[in-house]
């Protein structure tokens, strides 16, 4: 039984992931100031999945090129909404939001779940950048197109576990670009990797609770 569950899952993850682009591009921002928490709640688990995870794997012989994968468990949070977005500086300077997803949850069927960030590389150059969410087989997701640009080096950093309370705004983790540079430093110091680096994708996540 697993060793078939594993390509099961790959292609319907990917084929999700490729049919994703009929939903359309999604520029999206979120008003931060209506996500701050009010209460400190002993809060949502969010875990980057490890590199040795099989799914990994799965989803680097399905055709993904890079990936992030986060196990989001609310526990007995009872949370509606959950909005994954990235935002793009070029040079220090915002772009705004590039990409956005966002999806109910059911608290008895969506506990936990996952979300993803996959950069599988297309034709001419350009890059498809998907962000998905998945529960049980079921996946919903918001796909892009960007250029390559003329970049020498990226470096992809995940931040480390942790845990939040219901809207609150969490980093998730952070993609770099740079021309001219062969090394890029990974750091935990989101701010700080916007100012020294010339091309930045932050990615972003609210697990929002309705008033």
């Amino acid at each position: 039984m697993r060793r078939h569950f594993y390509p099961i899952l790959a292609c319907l993850l990917v084929t999700a992931l490729v049919l994703s682009g009929c939903e359309g591009i999604r520029s999206e921002t979120v008003d931060l100031d209506n996500h701050s928490p009010k209460q400190e709640i002993n809060g949502i688990s969010i875990q980057t999945l490890p590199m040795e995870d099989e799914e990994y794997a799965v989803l680097k012989a399905a055709g993904v090129g890079n990936s992030m994968v986060f196990d989001v468990n609310p526990g007995e949070i009872q949370v509606d909404r959950v909005h994954v977005w990235i935002d793009q500086y070029v040079n220090g300077e915002s772009k705004g939001s590039v990409l956005g997803l966002e999806t109910l949850l059911d608290q008895a069927q969506d506990n936990p779940f996952r979300l993803y960030l996959t950069t599988p590389g297309m034709n001419e150059g350009d890059e498809g950048w998907t962000l998905a969410y998945r529960k049980r087989g079921n996946v919903t997701s918001s796909r892009f197109e960007i250029p390559k640009g003329d970049f020498d080096s990226m470096m992809i950093h995940t931040m480390q576990p942790t845990t939040v309370n219901p809207n609150e705004t969490t980093v998730l983790g952070v993609i770099v670009r740079n021309k001219g540079k062969d090394h890029v430093e990974s750091s935990d110091d989101v701010d700080a990797m916007i100012r020294e680096n010339q091309d930045v994708h932050v990615l972003r996540c609210t697990i929002i609770k309705d008033q």
